[in-house]
C-alpha cells in the first residue's frame, strides 16, 4: 500500500507557507536542492504536478490545492498526538493582535480549542486595527498578528485570499444620482483606501456617513440602512446583509490578502504552535 511521506508533506508545507523554494530552504535549514528534490519526489509519489514553478514565483496545481488540505490536517494531528501524550505540557505566551472584524469571524473557534488542547499556554489577546497592531508588533509588544496584507508592511504569510465585496443592509436601495454613504474604520485601514481610491478611480461621489472604531458602528450603520461598505466576503453577516451586486453603480474592488506577522527573533514553541492552529484554521474556512 502506497503511503505518503511525512517529511515530504513537511517540505510540501513549507514551500507554500513561504512563497518560494529558496525561502522554505532557509526556513528549514536545508539547500534549495534538497527541498527541490524532495518536492520531486512528492510528485512522483503522487503521480501528479503539485505547483506551478516559474522564475520568482510559484503557485498551487488543483492537485496541490487538494493535498495542502489533507497535509495540513495530517500535521496538525501529529502535533495534537505528541502533545497528547507527551510528559512535558507545552507551556508559554503568545501574545496576539487581531482586528475586530477577523476577531468575530475567523479565531472564535481557533481559540476555544487551543485553550482546551493547551491549557497551560497563557494567550494575551490586542483587539486594533491593523495598522496600530503593527506598530505594537515592531515595537516587540506582540509576537504575532493576524492582519490584512499592507505594501508598507513585507514579510507575512498569507493565510488567506478573499473578494472584496460591497455591502449594505437587505432591504437597501442605492440611488445612482446621490453621492455614496460609507461606513469605513478611521484612517490607517487598507479596507478604507481601497474602497476610496476605486470609487475615486471611477469618478463615483461619496461620504462617510458612518466612521467606525469596531465591529458595532458596522452594525448599526450597516444593519439600519445608513450606509455600504466594503469588507472581504467572509465578514458579511447574511442574516442582516447582503453583498450588493450593482457593476453600473459600485466599482469592483478586487481582492484582498490576510497575513500572519511575526515579531523579529526566534519564536518560542508556543508561539508557533499557536501559529500553525491559526494558519491551518483559517486557510481552511469555507
Amino acid at each position: 500500500m502506497k503511503r505518503l511521506d511525512f517529511n515530504l508533506l513537511v517540505t510540501f508545507v513549507s514551500i507554500v507557507d513561504a512563497g518560494s523554494i529558496s525561502r522554505a530552504a532557509a526556513s528549514l535549514h536545508r539547500t534549495q536542492a534538497a527541498i527541490s528534490i524532495q518536492l520531486k519526489k512528492l510528485e512522483e509519489s503522487t503521480g501528479k504536478q503539485l505547483l506551478n514553478r516559474t522564475y520568482n514565483s510559484i503557485s498551487l496545481t488543483r492537485e496541490g490545492e487538494i493535498l495542502l488540505t489533507y497535509a495540513r490536517r495530517i500535521l496538525s494531528l501529529a502535533d495534537e498526538a505528541y502533545h497528547a501524550i507527551s510528559e512535558n505540557e507545552l507551556e508559554g505566551v503568545v501574545r496576539f493582535g487581531v482586528p475586530d472584524g477577523y476577531a468575530r469571524t475567523f479565531i472564535q473557534d481557533v481559540l476555544r480549542n487551543f485553550i482546551q488542547r493547551f491549557p497551560k499556554i497563557r494567550l494575551q489577546i490586542k483587539n486594533a486595527p491593523s495598522s496600530q497592531l503593527f506598530q505594537s508588533l515592531h515595537k516587540g509588544d506582540l509576537d504575532l498578528i493576524l492582519v490584512t496584507r499592507s505594501q508598507k508592511e513585507p514579510g507575512g504569510t498569507i493565510v488567506r485570499k478573499e473578494k472584496l465585496v460591497w455591502v449594505g443592509s437587505h432591504d437597501y436601495v442605492l440611488d445612482s444620482d446621490a453621492p455614496i454613504p460609507l461606513a469605513l474604520y478611521e484612517q490607517g485601514c487598507d479596507y478604507r483606501r481601497r474602497a476610496i481610491e476605486v470609487l475615486n478611480q471611477h469618478g463615483k461621489e461619496w461620504y462617510i456617513s458612518f466612521e467606525c472604531q469596531g465591529v458595532t458602528g458596522f452594525d448599526i450603520a450597516i444593519s439600519n440602512g445608513l450606509a455600504v461598505s466594503a469588507m472581504s466576503a467572509s465578514l458579511v453577516k447574511p442574516t442582516e446583509w447582503r453583498i450588493l451586486d450593482m457593476p453600473a453603480s459600485l466599482p469592483d474592488l478586487g481582492m484582498i490578502e490576510i497575513e500572519l506577522h511575526r515579531s523579529a527573533g526566534e519564536s518560542s514553541e508556543a508561539i508557533n504552535c499557536f501559529a500553525e492552529e491559526l494558519e491551518a484554521h483559517i486557510s481552511n474556512m469555507l
